[in-house]
């Protein structure tokens, strides 16, 4: 009787298995993407702050603009430019003690192709600000 049993519910396993790895699978990417766009947005971040840092000590936008690029070197693909990176004031010397802000937008795309992809055809825009006050 019990092998008559274990007879019947040979595949029961394989059926499981097949209903329940495409979940777990969307589940895992999910989990492998939302990581990467973190970091990104960690990264996009630390380039807006060392940039308006840069701005607000030496008073220079390219400079400000090429050291928020130089924060992101060997972790962005494709790489940061400085047309990625927005400063609102020109002059620190003539605004002192006023607030510089610092805007470093970056776009990249999902790894596996998927809502976001099909829905806007557009890719993610990831933006990171950073704010100090002219002077230090």
């Amino acid at each position: 009787m019990n092998e008559r049993k274990r007879r019947n519910e040979r595949g029961a396993a394989a059926v499981e298995f097949a209903l329940v790895l495409p979940l777990l699978l969307l589940v895992l990417l999910g989990i492998f993407e939302f990581g990467r766009l973190f970091n990104i947005q960690l990264v996009v971040s630390n380039a807006a702050r060392e940039a308006v840092r840069v701005m607000a000590i030496e008073d220079d936008p390219g400079t400000a603009k090429s050291a928020g690029v130089a924060a992101t070197a060997g972790v962005l693909n494709p790489a940061l430019t400085t047309a990625d990176v927005a400063i609102d004031l020109t002059s620190c010397e003539d605004n002192p003690g006023d607030p510089v802000t610092a805007t470093v937008s970056y776009s990249t795309s999902f790894i596996v192709p998927g809502f976001w992809d099909l829905v806007t055809g557009d890719d993610f825009v990831i933006t990171g600000t950073g704010q100090m006050i002219c002077g230090g």
